[in-house]
């Protein structure tokens, strides 16, 4: 295999990250799914120092607190360990191998103190990830845009007029070594082939990967425009990650070139040493992993217990007053446990908070946002009813938006200030003396009024909008008994002064405020020509006298409020009021400095400029239950837990299981791998610390400072109170309650589940509510979880 095409090989493997205003959370180690987690863990950290665990002290620090020995007996047994328990408390004792595979950079940089120049590695990253942000920021100031090369070809005019680089890493020749590289990045691996003395293709693509790795950053969003690309089915004339990597390698040919003699001979010798250096990560590891089984267990034993511990409720004896569909979203879980509380009349369901709608939202013609998965492709637009007070609305939006932008910039936020002046004194002071959330770009001009929906450009036939509406009712298992008043909760977060505010919005939503899939469900439940096909094509009757109303659960103030002119009757409105008291007091019992009582606490904490914990976000999410709600409802999950309505007696086919595996099943496992990864991997898939971030390239993402490269992941504030980690790097524990055929006949037509499940990604329990029995599907097939965890069964 050429060099190039290893290149292209090492790029598929980088996952897509998304941009601020629609970030969403992703696996970092998605595109490698194919392997196992473990095989997985040993290539990073012997190539690039990335850890896939924690730290010994992590562990040793929860060991006979959190983590007892009958979980560490346990974990042994399962990852066929032949160490006793002595033998691992010992091996968190052992310091870990701190080297990683160099680049050619990294050789040229050692042994060399350096007070008045950079490092290589240093300018390089920052040379590079300046251009990405300009190539991305300002795409029309860039020439050949129709060729192949159109990413490299613009950096290469770039920086051979470049004069500074000479000077910072104090070398002559680089304008001259500049010069000679090809304008042809084929050409350029064909001279990177024939220069570097790797023979073995494995090493080859593992430099390469230890190369790619300094500019992931970037890389993760390069994957993202392909992934859009491919999404769409658009012509792709270039690929920007390829070509990112080209100019990385680029920039080690030239090292090369500038090294000494005894300086490629310290490469050739490292890289020499690979397979010993894996052999001794795989042998340090393997204590590791029974470490973090271990852990797993110790939340596991709790979550089992719990789901076996009594039999599941017998439905309702009549029809409940207030029905109530929340996001699966682990933060609505206690929503739903306050609202069920209030009376027996009410019931709730589970369902992606993008309520099964294909949609993008268009706000103007020159703003559209997505407001569906990442995975999935938009089908339909959505748009507001134009009228003159709309129109109004939007152009005041962004005039504010412009400004609120222009502040983000490091450089403009200095320049915004000096020619504002006394001007903005009375928004600072309003913002103090009456602090209010600042609303998302496109959420404040959401009005009650008509949504028309299209689809290539032609109004939505009533066809097209019942088999919506029919297949939201059915992965809702909404089909039956419908109450008189029925909420569609859509949910967002309500925030100020936070570039990352898309990632506590609906992760559904492809990271955007559930509202407007809600009004658009809502219009077409109460739409009679609707009801009326649903009723003769699918089977579904809406009673006349059910009214569906849309409604909004703010995750950081844990409120949730009806939309539009349609109110509640008072007593069921009186029942939200008192289910939004129960859910905001369980709320600051979970924030770190735990807030006063007062019910305005927690509309400050959003509000605040300076708050770095406005609310926790999926943080502490461990496990993802696809069941009917009288299996759940006496439990408390302590939002760790996404909670999907299903019910297997009424998908016979096992249509609506595929779709509960293969969507919302993965977009957990996505959430529960970012938070994983920010903390097992700070470095790489975290973005350091708040107070730190500058917005780059009008939200592409953020840097840690005023340069390096491009920052993903979870700030440290996300996962850590200030003293202590609050989230607990876990692996998704998925709870399905239907039969095991009908969950084996899933992972056999589907690759991507069976190699999340048959891999380790993810821990799949088949459970059955009734008979309070659990078993779980690994690689080799199922086994009963009752005398594993001592249950009664």
């Amino acid at each position: 295999m050429s060099w190039s095409a290893l290149g292209k090989h090492v790029c598929s493997q980088v996952a897509p990250v998304w941009p601020l205003a629609r970030s969403i959370a992703v696996n970092p180690w998605w595109q490698r799914r194919q392997e196992t987690i473990d095989q997985v863990a040993i290539s990073e950290q012997t190539l690039l120092g990335t850890a896939m665990l924690m730290p010994a002290d992590y562990y040793r620090a929860r060991w006979q607190q959190q983590i007892q020995p009958e979980h560490l007996a346990r974990a042994r047994q399962l990852q066929g360990s032949q160490l006793s328990e002595a033998e691992l408390v010992e091996a968190l004792n052992a310091a870990a191998s701190g080297a990683t595979m160099p680049s050619v950079a990294q050789i040229l940089d050692s042994g060399k103190k350096r007070n008045t120049t950079l490092p290589w590695q240093t300018e390089i990253v920052h040379q590079l990830s300046q251009f990405c942000a300009l190539w991305v920021n300002y795409p029309e100031q860039f020439n050949g845009s129709d060729s192949h090369d159109a990413l490299y070809l613009a950096w290469l005019d770039i920086v051979r007029h470049d004069r500074g680089i000479e000077l910072l890493v104090g070398e002559r020749r680089v304008e001259e070594q500049l010069q000679q590289l090809p304008r042809d990045s084929e050409a350029l691996w064909q001279e990177v082939a024939k220069d570097l003395p790797l023979n073995d293709p494995h090493q080859v693509e593992a430099w390469l990967q230890v190369v790619l790795h300094d500019i992931y950053g970037w890389a993760s969003v390069f994957a993202q425009r392909r992934w859009a690309r491919q999404l769409e089915h658009s012509s792709q004339v270039y690929d920007e990650l390829d070509q990112l990597l080209a100019i990385r390698v680029a920039w080690e040919l030239i090292c090369w070139r500038l090294a000494s003699d005894n300086k490629r001979q310290r490469f050739i010798d490292a890289w020499q040493q690979l397979e010993p250096r894996k052999q001794l990560v795989t042998e340090q590891q393997q204590a590791l992993w029974v470490w973090q089984r271990a852990l797993e267990l110790s939340y596991q034993d709790e979550l089992a217990t719990q789901l076996v511990s009594q039999p599941m409720l017998k439905g309702k004896s009549k029809a409940p007053e207030l029905q109530a569909v929340f996001c699966i979203d682990v933060r609505s879980e206690p929503m739903r446990r306050a609202l069920e509380a209030q009376h027996e009349s009410i019931q709730t369901f589970g369902f992606a908070g993008f309520f099964g709608l294909p949609v993008d939202y268009k706000i103007s013609e020159s703003f559209i946002k997505p407001q569906l998965p990442g995975l999935l492709a938009p089908q339909y637009r959505v748009t507001q009813a134009k009228d003159a007070e709309g129109v109004a609305q939007r152009t005041h939006s962004w005039r504010a938006a412009s400004w609120h932008r222009s502040l983000e910039s490091p450089a403009g936020a200095y320049g915004w200030v000096e020619m504002s002046g006394l001007a903005k004194i009375w928004k600072l002071l309003e913002r103090s003396l009456w602090p209010s959330p600042q609303a998302r770009i496109g959420s404040e001009v959401v009005r009650d009024q008509t949504w028309l929906i299209e689809r290539d450009g032609e109004a939505a036939t009533t066809k097209e909008l019942a088999q919506l509406a029919a297949n939201a009712l059915r992965g809702m298992g909404l089909t039956g008994e419908f109450a008189r008043h029925v909420l569609i909760v859509g949910h967002s977060a309500c925030v100020t002064n936070n570039p990352h505010a898309a990632s506590l919005d609906c992760g559904a939503c492809g990271g955007q405020s559930g509202e407007v899939n809600a009004r658009v469900l809502v219009q077409l439940f109460n739409n009679e020509d609707v009801r009326e096909r649903i009723a003769s094509v699918y089977g579904i009757t809406i009673p006349a006298e059910t009214v569906f109303y849309p409604a909004l659960h703010d995750t950081t103030q844990q409120q949730v409020s009806v939309l539009g002119e349609r109110s509640l009757p008072a007593e069921l409105a009186n029942y939200l009021v008192q289910a939004n008291a129960q859910a905001q007091d369980e709320q600051r019992q979970r924030l770190p400095d735990q807030p006063t009582s007062s019910d305005k606490a927690l509309l400050r904490r959003a509000a605040s400029w300076s708050e770095v914990r406005p609310e926790w976000g999926l943080a502490r999410n461990a496990s993802i239950i696809f069941a009917p709600r009288e299996a759940t409802a006496n439990y408390d999950f302590a939002a760790r837990t996404f909670l999907h309505s299903y019910d297997a007696e009424q998908d016979p086919e096992g249509a609506v299981l595929t779709q509960l595996m293969t969507a919302p099943m993965v977009v957990a496992h996505w959430i529960n791998m970012q938070y994983y990864a920010s903390m097992v991997a700070p470095v790489t898939f975290g973005s350091g610390n708040k107070l730190l971030h500058n917005v780059v390239a009008d939200g592409v993402g953020v840097f840690e400072g005023n340069g390096g490269d491009l920052r993903i992941g979870l700030a440290k504030q996300s996962l850590h109170d200030g003293k202590d980690w609050y989230h607990e790097p876990l692996r998704l524990t998925v709870v399905i309650a239907a039969p095991t055929d009908a969950i084996d006949k899933v992972i056999a037509e589907q690759p991507v589940v069976r190699e999340l499940v048959e891999n380790g990604w993810l821990y799949l329990w088949q459970w059955e509510p009734a008979q309070q029995q659990l078993q779980e599907r690994t690689a080799k097939g199922w086994s009963e979880l009752g005398a594993r965890y001592d249950l009664a069964v």
